[in-house]
């Protein structure tokens, strides 16, 4: 097959961007040389891959407006997952944003925020807070489980603040108990004093050869474990032969029998 060395000089200018007119004709006339000496079997393969070259040309080369398409929706792509990982990381940092937990009114939740601390040193801290509350962050160290590297790990993040106020709001709570306490007490022995009151005024004298265990727990200073004491002695040795007998009883004394003279009979 003939090569471009075969076309004029003249006709092969590339300098000014353009082919000549004469220069085209050349062409034509070289691939139709060239043609012409092929045998049939290279004709036919010729003609079949100038076939393919413009048919993938045709339905395969994407239009630029397609490409221009692809371009943009893949910028806008690009742009929304940037956007959704600059979110994602501003809410990581705002969740592990630090802040300052107070020591003495922390909740067992709270004070596991803190680093180093599980369950089982957030409950220890509060613990120890009720007997002993911090009245400095070092305090901490004090809690068992607790010292000198988990400190350095979590002293940033402490505080301990209004001790005047938080002593004298315990004091007061302890002084509510105490006296909700003492007033319960003093309710019962009412209670038991007027229930005597009624027995003397009713006559009404327990026999203490039948009371059963809840009647014998209503006379004064007989619980459940000496009413049952009383039991046991009765069914052992028999009837209570006069109420003096009852000093025979384990737990029952002199003192208690004078409470008990003028309640309890034996007929």
């Amino acid at each position: 097959m003939d090569n471009l060395d075969n076309f004029p000089k003249e006709n092969r200018d590339f300098s000014n961007g353009h082919f000549s007119g004469s220069f085209l004709k050349s062409i034509v006339e070289f691939f139709k040389t060239a043609y012409e000496k092929l045998s049939k079997e290279q004709r036919t393969f010729f003609l079949i891959f100038s076939a393919l070259v413009v048919f993938s040309g045709v339905f395969f080369h994407p239009s630029y407006d397609r490409l221009k398409s692809q371009v943009a929706s893949l910028g806008d792509q690009q742009g929304t997952n940037q956007d959704g990982l600059e979110g994602l990381n501003a809410q990581t940092q705002r969740k592990y944003v630090s802040s300052i937990i107070e020591l003495n009114t922390a909740s067992i939740e709270e004070l596991q925020t803190l680093p180093g601390i599980g369950p089982s040193k957030a409950r220890a801290i509060v613990e120890y807070r009720k007997q002993h509350p911090f009245t400095k962050p070092e305090d901490l160290m004090n809690v068992p489980g607790i010292g000198q590297k988990t400190y350095e790990k979590l002293k940033e993040r402490i505080k301990v603040e209004n001790m005047d106020a938080q002593v004298q709001n315990n004091a007061v709570q302890n002084v509510t108990t105490i006296e909700k306490e003492n007033k319960d007490t003093a309710i019962k022995q009412k209670d038991n004093e007027i229930q005597l009151t009624q027995m003397r005024l009713q006559n009404e004298k327990i026999n203490i050869n039948t009371a059963t265990l809840e009647e014998l727990q209503k006379l004064p200073g007989i619980g459940p474990a000496k009413a049952q004491a009383i039991i046991d002695y009765r069914t052992l040795n028999g009837p209570f032969k006069n109420i003096e007998e009852i000093k025979n009883v384990k737990g029952i004394g002199e003192k208690t029998f004078e409470k008990l003279r003028d309640l309890i009979t034996v007929h």
